[in-house]
């Protein structure tokens, strides 16, 4: 009887040691990881680096866990658009999400989601939005490996449904692949490659390269910094971009 008492003693405390060796950390990289969070994100993009025109600002990114396979959120931009002939600072246009997933098994696996999003032009500036009502569906499908690394593909159509006449319609699909592994010590890497596609205006298209590097400060706080910049193609929506964030988790 006492080597069971002590046999049930000893699993009560190498258990849940056990159980820690094999937590998953969360760091809110992963599209299926349905988290409540607030990530504050200033961003520099140098539209053209030779005629000195950029834009800089910060959004603040609020989403909300609905259930273990929903959430919503809403992005709200401050942003500053500067060149030599004018410069003009406001909030930029506002973006309301809902997204659905199915997140892989936690030894790895398939993934996959959806997402919905509407911008309205609420941008106190010409300059700072699209004037453009706009919706962007798309759909994701990831798979992840034991070892921290996994792999995904996504699609978003981004189209104007009404707004000012004056400015132009949008009409582009945006392909997305990314690479990715987190670390069990609590860092991330991970590489974006961004095809767009214009079907307003017929073989318009860009390539756009994002690497991006992350940490948690503490279980429930994350911070990284990304660069992208323009690599080919005939659109050209920047030159080069930086960005740094802060994402608070569990909320």
């Amino acid at each position: 009887m006492k080597k069971w008492i002590l046999a049930a003693v000893l699993a009560g405390i190498l258990l849940p040691a056990n159980a820690q060796l094999q937590r998953k950390y969360q760091y809110g990289v992963e599209p299926t990881e349905n988290i409540t969070s607030l990530e504050i994100n200033p961003t520099f993009t140098a539209i053209d680096d030779s005629a000195g025109i950029s834009t800089s600002g910060v959004t603040a990114k609020m989403y909300k866990v609905i259930d273990p396979n929903w959430n919503w959120g809403v992005e709200v931009p401050l942003t500053r658009f500067e060149s030599p002939e004018k410069s003009v600072s406001g909030l930029g246009d506002i973006t309301l999400a809902v997204n659905w997933m199915r997140p892989e098994s936690i030894q790895g696996g398939f993934g996959y989601g959806a997402h919905m999003e509407m911008i309205v032009p609420t941008a106190t500036d010409k300059r700072l939005g699209a004037g453009q009502v706009q919706v962007g569906p798309a759909a994701f499908a990831l798979y992840s490996w034991n070892n921290g690394i996994f792999t995904a593909v996504g699609y978003k159509h981004m189209l104007s449904l009404f707004g000012d006449h004056a400015r132009d319609d949008i009409n582009m699909g945006r392909l997305r692949y990314n690479l990715s592994y987190l670390s069990e010590n609590k860092w991330w890497i991970q590489g974006n490659l961004y095809y767009y596609h214009d079907f307003e205006n017929s073989g318009k298209m860009e390539l756009v390269p994002e690497v991006e590097v992350g940490t948690l400060i503490n279980d429930g706080t994350a911070m990284y910094v990304n660069v992208g910049t323009h690599a080919a193609g005939n659109i050209h929506s920047k030159d080069w971009s930086v960005g740094i964030g802060f994402r608070i988790l569990y909320l």
